[in-house]
């Protein structure tokens, strides 16, 4: 998706790309800022985010382990990338899901600025601007920004407004052209975060507490109590961000008559203070305060050939990285009966990960090229020092203190992939791949206080067949691509619920035995007559369980409503459909025309349609635990004078109005959901230079 392509689109966040791009989901994890990302049904919903990624989004080539790190970079951005499947062949971690890859916009030798003013309903207001150009003959820069305020478009009972951004950015880039074989990029950024904290709409409770029909609609509530304890304004009782990250990149470049040599360097670090309110109510159940400070540090050395039209392509690399963090919530739980109302969860988490990989591909024929890769990565991670806290939410005085010491978890697996492709002619091509995937496992650290909550789940594994073909038609009028897909998932890491009496079912990673997945994609771009651009994309995907059985969240939170006691209720879940979003269209039509000689009209009408989903926590179920299907139409409106650098544009997103959701979430019994944007009519104005 090219610069133009994400201005097209309006892609003005990261759950906006789910409206471009096919079989992808990107969720906001409940009551947090933080996303989570899935390809093909492969995903983690990392909500305690302090594991791997099952899709792994990188940034100018660094990779963003803890997802909230992705908050606020969709800015001056060139192009992004999806890739769906086993990754760590080329670059980067192993994954099991794939990557999104964003490329920021480089230093240009020539000076060139732009600002855009971007205005819309609800207040909302984002202003990006950029400066690039020489310093000298050899060294140029990039600087851009950007402010984004407003948005909130959820109310309460009593009319309040909710959910403003405040979020502001800056990034910078420097290019130095040593020679003409070498050349040295420096990249730093910085970002702050203010916004109010996604909140959700409850759906239901078992407490009695009104619930409405609006799923815009949201509440809060904040104990005074607990705001004084862990020494918070118990004023503002929103849920609220306070969060700041920032981080460094050095990157070198060689090129020398056998191949290209490279080596990049990435320090980033987050500092996250969150606190939500998960039951979404005006009642102060739920609150939940989350420190978290992460850096990771990474180093990547990689080799490849040049030429791409030799027979034989080569490239090899290794990337190591380094993360530490320190994490502590806080969790009111008072609404639960027999429980303590307030809880601390505190630990450090150590990882280091070792990957290398090589990838070869050899042209044996005219037409056919073989393609083989193999990775080895060692992933070592430790929880040390979890400390379980409880506090009496009266007086403040801890209760009771237990230190369940340290945990491991070691990953040490290959990764590997096969494949050819054959060129059928010039303009059409077609391929088949059969790889094997992995990603390490993890830990979960949610209201400790059993050690059967800190063992490890395990590495997952996918093996992978996929066929398809790529085409182009009608000298570059027409592109056609397809793929089909079949993914055969070993130990697959989901979100379930696990019973911690009397707090009941919390939140916690399990592993699928066996699993599977399959389906099909394909992208269609066309250029019937000057001016006019049709574009469709088209996903297809299904899964199930083979081999499964675990806690039944619903029917043990059911048994609880009508006993009062916790206890587990056990499924086999074996032939249960996954409930993924099965069907996911998206196309657009574009015209421009000229007028008055140096002018330029665009108009686009485009449009989205994602089927029904069922959340991770809630298989087999229905009703309220299947977010519906949806189908948005947006549409825009360009007047530019390209002689003139400046351009005018209006435009709708979800011009009907539709009232759908991304995710869903428990606490308790309580249950709510995260809903999409509504209509959202806007006007933008941007000059370059």
């Amino acid at each position: 998706m090219s610069r133009q392509e994400l201005q097209n689109r309006n892609v003005r966040q990261l759950t906006d790309i789910v409206r471009v791009a096919p079989n992808l989901t990107i969720q906001p994890s409940f009551g947090s800022s933080a996303l989570n990302f899935a390809l093909r049904g492969v995903g983690l919903m990392d909500f305690t985010q302090n594991n791997t990624p099952s899709v792994m989004p990188y940034v100018d080539g660094v990779a963003y382990p803890v997802s909230i790190m992705t908050s606020g970079i969709l800015f001056d951005m060139d192009d992004i990338s999806v890739a769906p499947g086993a990754s760590g062949f080329t670059h980067g971690q192993s994954t099991t899901g794939g990557e999104i890859n964003f490329h920021t916009a480089d230093p240009t030798p020539e000076f060139h600025a732009g600002l855009t003013e971007d205005i819309a309903s609800y207040g909302r207001n984002r202003v990006e601007g950029f400066v690039s150009g020489p310093i000298s003959r050899s060294v140029s820069f990039r600087l851009a920004g950007q402010s984004m305020t407003g948005g909130g478009f959820q109310r309460n009972s009593r009319g309040e407004g909710y959910g403003n951004a405040n979020i502001g950015a800056l990034r910078g880039k420097l290019r130095w052209k040593i020679d003409e074989t070498s050349t040295l990029d420096v990249g730093g950024h910085w970002t702050t975060d203010q916004s109010e904290a996604s909140s959700g709409h409850n759906l239901y409770n078992s407490y009695g507490i009104p619930i409405t029909s609006n799923i815009m609609e949201t509440e809060w509530g904040l104990d005074p109590r607990f705001a004084k304890i862990i020494g918070i304004n118990g004023n503002d009782k929103k849920p609220r961000e306070d969060n700041m990250f920032w981080g460094a990149n050095i990157k070198y470049t060689k090129d020398f008559s056998w191949g290209r040599l490279w080596t990049l360097s990435a320090f980033e670090t987050v500092d996250e203070h969150e606190l939500t309110n998960q039951t979404n109510s005006v009642a102060s159940y739920g609150n939940m305060f989350r420190n978290n400070q992460t850096n990771v540090f990474s180093q990547e050395l990689k080799i490849e050939s040049l030429n791409p039209h030799a027979k034989f392509h080569w490239e090899a690399g290794m990337y190591y990285s380094r993360a530490r963090m320190a994490q502590n919530f806080w969790y009111d739980s008072s609404d639960r009966p027999n429980t303590t109302p307030l809880n601390e969860t505190s630990y450090r988490q150590n990882q280091q990960n070792f990957n290398q990989y090589v990838q070869l591909s050899y042209r044996i024929l005219p037409k056919l090229t073989v393609i083989g890769a193999i990775s080895h990565e060692s992933d070592d991670r430790q929880m040390l020092n979890v400390l379980s806290a409880d506090y009496d939410l009266n007086t403040g005085a801890r209760t009771r203190l237990q230190n369940f010491g340290n945990s491991g978890a070691l990953t040490n697996q290959f990764a590997g992939r096969v494949g050819a492709q054959y060129q059928f002619e010039p303009n059409i091509m077609g391929y088949v791949m059969f790889s094997r995937g992995f990603k390490p496992g993890g830990f979960s650290a949610n209201i400790t206080q059993q050690s059967s909550q800190l063992k490890p789940f395990k590495p997952e594994q996918v093996l992978t067949y996929e066929g398809g073909f790529k085409t182009m038609f009608f000298n570059r009028r027409l592109r056609f691509n397809a793929a089909g897909f079949y993914y055969d998932y070993r130990d697959q890491q989901l979100l379930g619920t696990i019973l911690v009496p009397p707090y009941g079912v919390l939140g916690g990673y399990v592993n699928a035995p066996r699993s599977n997945i399959y389906g099909a994609e394909f992208d269609m771009e066309a250029h019937p007559f000057h001016g006019l651009v049709l574009t469709q994309n088209f996903g297809y995907q299904n899964g199930s369980y083979s081999q499964f059985q675990s806690l039944n969240r619903s029917a043990t939170t059911a048994q609880f409503a009508a006993t009062g006691i916790w206890s587990p209720v056990n499924t086999n879940y074996n032939g249960y459909n996954m409930g993924l979003a099965n069907l996911t269209l998206s196309g657009a039509a574009t015209y421009s025309w000229p007028m008055f000689r140096d002018y330029k009209m665009t108009f686009d009408v485009d449009y989205n349609y994602r089927g029904a989903q069922t959340q991770p926590q809630h298989i087999g179920d229905g009703g309220i635990y299947r977010a519906p299907s949806y189908f948005l139409v947006n549409s825009f409106l360009t007047f530019a004078a390209p002689k003139q650098h400046w351009s005018v544009t209006v435009y709708g997103q979800n011009l009907a109005d539709r009232r759908y959701w991304l995710s869903g979430g428990t606490q308790a019994t309580f249950y709510g959901v995260m809903p999409g944007l509504p209509r959202f009519v806007g006007a933008k104005m941007n000059v370059t230079y």
